[in-house]
């Protein structure tokens, strides 16, 4: 065989070498690409795992999320990250308050922009803030009505505007619920049915075979109250050595509460004098409180004093309930409703199918067992 030329020998160097770079450099961009693939899936789920959201046009978008979300390592939360949710609902209310900030929250924390638009319970100016809200075109609109009459037309100008809405707290009549994509509501009925244990049960306590019973409410014409004096008067209905009074509209205010309460134990202290008290928040209890403490009349678990409840639970009833007070109550808290409220929230907005109706899970308490209530009523946000 002929050998080859110092020319041809030279070529053959170069070939092979250059082959072998070529060689390495694919080994190395399959080891680290390997490596870079196997990173991304170990540390987060993909996007479609997470149930993001895909685009309402069809499926190219969904699928540019979730390529983006592979390369961004699948952080969690960024199918809803820059989504938007108009919340229009109550303040200064301290139930709605602490209900509003612990929502924007754990929304916030999701990347969700939220726009709060608030009324005293006031469906007029609702109503106006409903207008805004669809005029901006968020996401969601999250409604905690002030009436559940009133909110209805907004509701429907909102679903004709093609924008989701989500309702707050209380349920809506029929004809709202047409028009609402889901709920997340407290079990008012359940409520107003624990009031009526509470009381029938201290007054037994306190030795009482009958007695007069007052009550003062939340805003009358929601179905809010509706749903918790319905209930109330079946049980107290079943008992009718109590009697119970003409129920007073304290618009969740303690200071009117007070006022109404002073009134009431005033009118009948030449009749017997009142035996039991509602007061639908805890902070109207408290107001109800205040006024027997001004007129010298006892409160508490004790034979001859006031039984009083309210049907949730508050900063403001746990101190009460300490000093022996505020016999009964609920466990209907702003912190627990609005957590599942962001929940059903998140899962909406990520595109994930969520049931139309939560309702949240209540349980009474008295003083005999109040104290494992106190992490989930003591603290509210300010």
């Amino acid at each position: 065989m002929r050998s080859s030329s110092p020319r041809q020998q030279t070529w053959l160097r170069l070939l092979a070498l250059g082959l072998g770079v070529l060689v390495l450099g694919v080994l190395v961009a399959a080891c680290g690409g390997g490596g870079s693939s196997s990173s991304s899936a170990e540390s987060s789920p993909s996007a479609a795992e997470e149930g993001g959201t895909g685009s309402e046009e069809g499926g190219t978008e969904e699928t540019a999320s979730n390529e983006e979300g592979a390369s961004n390592g699948g952080e969690a939360g960024e199918s809803v990250e820059g989504k938007t949710v108009s919340l229009v609902t109550c303040e200064p209310n301290v139930y709605c308050h602490a209900y509003n900030e612990n929502l924007k929250r754990l929304l916030g924390e999701r990347g969700v922009k939220v726009t709060q638009l608030s009324d005293n319970f006031e469906p007029e100016l609702q109503n106006q803030h409903m207008d805004q809200a669809i005029a901006a075109k968020p996401d969601l609109i999250a409604v905690f009505a002030s009436n559940a009459d009133a909110i209805v037309p907004a509701l429907a100008r909102a679903k004709a505007a093609g924008i989701a809405t989500a309702n707050l707290d209380a349920r809506l009549g029929e004809e709202g619920e047409e028009y609402v994509d889901f709920e997340i509501v407290a079990d008012n009925r359940t409520l107003g049915k624990f009031a009526a244990e509470n009381l029938i049960e201290g007054m037994e306590k306190a030795g009482y075979d009958k007695g007069r019973v007052i009550v003062v409410t939340g805003t009358m014409g929601t179905l809010i109250v509706e749903d918790r004096m319905e209930a109330f008067e079946e049980v107290m209905a079943e008992h009718p050595e109590f009697e119970v009074t003409d129920p007073q509209d304290g618009n969740w205010d303690p200071v009117e509460s007070s006022k109404i309460a002073l009134q009431l134990f005033t009118k009948y202290r030449s009749q017997g004098g009142v035996q039991g008290a509602y007061g639908m928040a805890d902070y109207m209890a408290g107001g109800i409180i205040q006024a027997a403490n001004q007129l010298g009349v006892k409160v508490g678990d004790k034979p001859g004093d006031t039984i009083v409840t309210a049907s949730n639970c508050t900063p403001t009833g746990i101190p009460l309930m300490e000093k022996g007070l505020l016999w009964g109550n609920a466990t209907q808290s702003p912190i627990v409703e609005s957590e599942q409220a962001a929940e059903k929230i998140l899962e909406f907005l990520e595109g994930k199918e969520v049931p139309h109706n939560t309702t949240v899970k209540e349980e009474r308490f008295t003083l005999e067992n109040y104290k494992k209530f106190i992490p989930q009523c003591a603290k509210w946000p300010s």
